[in-house]
């Protein structure tokens, strides 16, 4: 018997062996594949899907080691089919599993983007955590430009949407899934940041030149408009059912992030008038604490938004001594006064837009259903036009 288990072991170390010497394992040649950092999606002249996948190509010399970028371009009636044309005509592999950038163009979101987004959020070639954006313009043309600190422009986003702890809170993201799973709730809304190219007009490469002369040697080099351009994401596009609605504006889509979101860190500047002048202050938010209450009858839906920030003067631009002397200054009264104002004016402003594009991206169907569910079925159909904003803000620093 013993024999028998032996002779059988040997026999498969053998068979092992043959194919560990023999074959790859089913393994993709690297040199075939392009790895995809983004995805571009717009319309071409015959409505159809044209996809432009940027890829990022590994170059080495005997001194530098580079990155570089290519952009491929497929035509299809779906998603999946424009895909696969970017490997059909180029012949390498197109690889998503890197891929984290889904640019969407602005005429494709004034459909239903869903027939777009349901390729990528079912596929299993594609992390459900790639971020989605929308292009002020056609995506291909993002692909197209560069930074002064990243030749790879889905890069140079990536880093604009995914800020570390200290910058300002100013771009509301949201990925695949979380886009799908709004749209696909009785809510049927959601949201994505739009992304808006900003050019550096006075670029020391530009004095001395005219326009011309500029985009000639420009083209020459073959970088396109490298290190004039930067990229803004302090938008927000509003989705219902699938078709973009409206937008929410940098104070808006601040004020979004300080009620959902962690913003130790973010900065508020507020300005007010004082002796025949501008006070203007920066403070710096060092503890959020957002408090939202949802409570309904048969005749409305009342939403109560307590938001508490502790904060410090950051800058200021008086010419007393006072706020260089020491860093705990108390806040002054009228800029206490001001700034709860303000802070208070923008989350009201946050239910008109959501009352007026219909799209709820404060999530109150969600909490009438959960909350609230005695009156979910007399609100369900419009509980939008009967919501009942209640907001307190406070503001406090050292005392």
């Amino acid at each position: 018997m013993h024999l028998k288990k032996l002779k059988f072991l040997i026999l498969a170390l053998v068979l092992l062996s043959l194919l560990f010497f023999s074959n790859d394992f089913g393994l993709i040649d690297i040199e075939k594949e392009a790895i995809i950092t983004a995805i571009a999606v717009d319309y071409d002249d015959t409505n159809a899907y044209q996809v432009t996948a940027q890829i990022a190509v590994p170059e080495a010399s005997n001194t530098t080691t580079e990155n570089t970028k290519a952009q491929i371009t497929g035509k299809g009636t779906t998603i999946g089919s424009a895909i696969k044309n970017t490997g059909d005509i180029s012949g390498w592999f197109p690889q998503l599993a890197f891929c984290n950038l889904i640019i969407i163009g602005s005429q494709v979101a004034n459909d239903n983007i869903i027939n777009v987004l349901d390729y990528f959020a079912k596929t299993l070639r594609l992390q459900d955590s790639a971020q989605l954006i929308l292009a002020n313009g056609d995506a291909k043309d993002l692909l197209k430009k560069t930074t002064p600190l990243d030749n790879i422009s889905s890069f140079a986003i990536q880093k604009i949407l995914f800020k570390n702890p200290g910058f300002d809170t100013d771009v509301a993201t949201n990925d695949i899934k979380s886009f799908c799973a709004g749209y696909y709730s009785p809510a049927k809304s959601s949201f994505m940041p739009i992304i808006k190219l900003l050019t550096e007009e006075n670029s020391p490469e530009q004095n001395g030149k005219t326009n011309q002369e500029s985009q000639g040697s420009s083209k020459e080099n073959g970088q396109g408009e490298k290190g004039k351009n930067f990229f803004d994401a302090s938008t927000t596009a509003l989705f219902y059912n699938g078709v973009k609605v409206g937008e929410l504006d940098k104070d808006l889509t601040h004020i979004y992030n300080i009620l959902w979101r962690k913003v130790k860190g973010t900065t508020i500047p507020i300005s007010y008038p004082q002796n025949n002048g501008m006070e203007n202050y920066l403070l710096k938010v060092l503890r959020c604490t957002p408090k939202i209450k949802t409570t309904a009858n048969i005749e409305k839906i009342v939403v109560e938004v307590n938001v508490n920030l502790y904060c410090k003067i950051l800058d200021h631009n008086s010419a007393d001594h006072d706020a260089s002397l020491y860093n705990n200054k108390p806040l002054p009264y009228k800029l206490v006064q001001t700034g709860e104002e303000l802070l208070k004016s923008h989350v009201l402003e946050l239910f008109e837009v959501s009352r007026q594009t219909n799209c709820d991206f404060m999530n109150i169907n969600d909490k009438l259903y959960r909350f609230c569910h005695k009156y979910y079925h007399i609100h369900k159909d419009n509980f939008l036009s009967r919501v009942v904003p209640k907001v307190k803000v406070t503001i406090t620093g050292q005392k």
